[in-house]
């Protein structure tokens, strides 16, 4: 089979996208327009990046091949994975859309169907009584009506597999093919806090080429190409033909969540770990937790609530699904000899998965009771528009917002407040301390009211002394003190006209006292 078959389900992505301003969320950026790829899956609906339409206003989808650009619409965005789940708008439209690839298969059609015959009558002519013309004609009298959407693997690839990767990247708008090879299958740092599997290539991914397939020998859908390693202006080492894959498997898990989250609501993001851990390697450790020689796998030091009484710090965890955990942390993912860490066989699992873990604690072994996944939050939150929505506060020349990983990745984010955000993003959130979000002072507008404050970028703890627990915390005790002074100023007025009959003094100056971490007060 052609490594190309199926491309026709491939798409060029247009996106028109107006994001919003991380340091000031009550404006927008201008619009701005990218390309990416997509193809066709079951459905009726179209699979890509999902940073290939973040934040977009204006999605036009043209099919490898047509000229006509469909207007489409965003009907799951999941940014933990990378991917996103397009619509066709408009019933018409849709209809156009998919008919244009039957169109395209019945001429496929036609030439197969008359190659066939002239095939079927020359083995005819040749060898009379064979049976072979009548079970070509009946073959294609009995064809059936072709899908455009593209079948992924079942599996993931082995190494050294060849691979194709088609979509849209620039240098063009026609479609582009480029083929490698699979060099490596391990866990892939997508973000600062967000970790994947993925399928490392070495076949060239460019720009454009995001959301678009990468077939294997077979013609399947082996992978959904999304990342390109570069190289920093600033290091020395640099790196070539380093290109990774959503393999087939996680697409998987993620079309599962899909459908069994009722449309439209919010899609369930993929699990989270539930522990901390320390690899095992250091022979001082184990014999400070009195760990045998004899017994392997990771230390846990740290669980979420939701797994307490399942696991507990200080266990050894042993196994996951009765795989073996190594001291290093590492499982076996196939055969003998190629290995990944144990955290990706929990980040692969469906909705309703369960797992199984093995764990070596006070002497003996025990295997921990089936638990389902789920994702959990953080105190600070990582997408906007998906866990968190743009918030702030200007309380009077000083502007404040919840603390969040897209404001923690700005440059002006000193490093103390970086350091702090780590802390905070490790902890469970039943250690929150009754807190809902982190706030921090990003700016101070010129005013008399904060003439010499010049301090920004500083993490709010308290007001009047009372602690804070979210943005919407402190602007309820900011709403309350003002209507406290508008009711002494009444009562003040109203006991002046008692006694001298009006009010013509000046009322005593209020104060609101911001409590800074690490920092003065404001």
């Amino acid at each position: 089979m052609s490594s190309l078959q199926g491309k026709e389900g491939v798409c060029r992505i247009e996106v028109s996208r107006v994001e919003w301003l991380v340091l000031q969320p009550w404006q927008r950026t201008q619009q701005k327009k990218s390309t990416g790829s997509g193809f066709v899956i079951d459905g009726e609906r179209l699979i890509t990046n999902a940073h290939v339409v973040k934040s977009a206003v204006d999605i036009r989808v043209r099919p490898h091949g047509s000229t006509r650009r469909y207007p489409a619409k965003v009907v799951v965005y999941a940014p933990d994975v990378d991917l996103a789940l397009l619509e066709i708008k408009g019933d018409d439209e849709k209809a156009d859309f998919f008919n244009s690839f039957q169109q395209k298969n019945n001429v496929k059609d036609a030439k197969t169907t008359n190659a066939a015959a002239a095939n079927a009558a020359s083995i005819t002519s040749s060898e009379q009584g064979n049976g072979d013309g009548d079970a070509i004609g009946s073959g294609d009298e009995k064809r059936q009506r072709k899908s455009a959407a593209l079948e992924f693997a079942e599996d993931l690839p082995a190494l050294q597999e060849s691979v194709h990767v088609v979509g849209f990247p620039t240098g063009g708008t026609t479609i582009c093919v480029t083929e490698g090879v699979v060099s490596r299958i391990d866990l892939t740092p997508i973000s600062a806090f967000n970790n994947m599997l993925a399928i490392q290539v070495d076949s060239a991914i460019n720009p454009g080429n995001s959301g678009g397939p990468a077939f294997n020998s077979a013609g399947k859908v082996t992978g959904i190409a999304f990342l390109k390693k570069t190289t920093a202006a600033r290091k020395v080492n640099k790196v070539d033909n380093i290109g990774y894959l959503i393999p087939a498997t996680v697409v998987r898990a993620f079309l599962d969540r899909c459908a069994k989250t009722p449309f439209p609501s919010s899609y369930t993001l993929s699990p989270s770990i539930p522990y901390r851990r320390h690899s095992l390697e250091n022979k001082s450790l184990r014999l400070a937790h009195s760990v045998p020689e004899s017994i392997h796998g990771v230390l846990i030091t740290s669980v979420c609530q939701t797994f307490e009484g399942i696991l507990c710090e200080g266990d050894v965890l042993t196994k996951i699904d009765d795989k073996d955990v190594a001291d290093d942390g590492q499982v076996i993912l196939r055969g003998d000899h190629e290995l990944i860490q144990h955290e990706a066989l929990l980040l692969v699992k469906r909705v309703d998965e369960t797992v199984v873990f093995s764990v070596y604690r006070n002497g003996q072994h025990i295997t921990c009771s089936p638990k389902i996944l789920q994702d959990i939050p953080s105190i600070i939150p990582r997408w906007m528009d998906v866990d968190f929505s743009p918030s702030y506060m200007i309380l009077g020349a000083l502007v404040l917002l919840p603390f969040s990983w897209p404001l923690r990745s700005e440059s002006k984010c000193g490093l103390l407040l970086q350091a702090d955000s780590v802390n905070w993003y490790r902890k469970w959130p039943h250690e929150w301390q009754d807190k809902k979000e982190l706030v921090v002072l990003v700016d101070v507008f010129s005013h008399e009211l904060s003439f010499s404050y010049v301090r920004p970028w500083r993490r709010v703890v308290s007001y009047n002394g009372i602690p804070i627990r979210s943005l919407s915390h402190l602007r309820d005790l900011w709403e309350a003190s003002c209507e406290n002074v508008r009711a002494a100023a009444v009562a003040k007025d109203s006991n002046n006209g008692d006694t001298n009959g009006g009010g013509n003094q000046h009322p005593e100056p209020t104060f609101a006292r911001l409590g800074m971490e690490n920092d003065d007060d404001v």
